[in-house]
């Protein structure tokens, strides 16, 4: 279920700690429900705050690649403005200025399993849905960012 409950989308979302395969286990879990989310609402991105779980991860892109404790090392100064939805937020659209590129470090797991730190840089679209989620680990909604219209 996505959760549309400001209380809850406005929580400041923890660290993921990979201390145990208790930890991994429930990560797998939580991903598993936000990539049936992302696919039951054609999404392109989504945190694990909109199904409730107030982790510092989302899932972003198609196919979705996982984000773990996510930071945005660096933004471009260069900014556009376009127009954003969200699944916490159905029919809104809201126009929302971002970094035309953002480099980004965060975890994730590669093809065998291994736990690794990726440094990597997005531009464009991929830099906007990164920016997008990673407002959502912080509380912040796209109705804060630009004047809301109704779709």
């Amino acid at each position: 279920m996505i959760v549309t409950d400001e209380k809850i989308l406005r929580q400041m979302s923890k660290e993921w700690h990979n201390d145990s395969i208790h930890a991994q286990e429930e990560l797998k879990d939580v991903v598993h429900q936000m990539d049936e989310m992302m696919d039951k609402y054609n999404g392109i991105g989504i945190s694990a705050i909109q199904i409730g779980i107030p982790w510092r991860i989302f899932l972003a892109g198609k196919p979705a690649e996982l984000f773990i404790n996510p930071r945005i090392l660096e933004r471009s100064s260069i900014t556009k403005q376009d127009w954003e939805g969200c699944l916490s937020c159905p029919d809104l659209q809201v126009r929302v200025r971002r970094s035309h590129s953002v480099i980004m470090e965060y975890h994730t797991f590669n093809d065998s399993g291994e736990y690794i730190t990726v440094k990597r840089k997005f531009k464009g679209f991929d830099a906007r849905v990164v920016q997008h989620e990673f407002d959502h680990l912080n509380g912040i909604l796209i109705t804060d960012k630009g004047k809301v219209v109704r779709a």
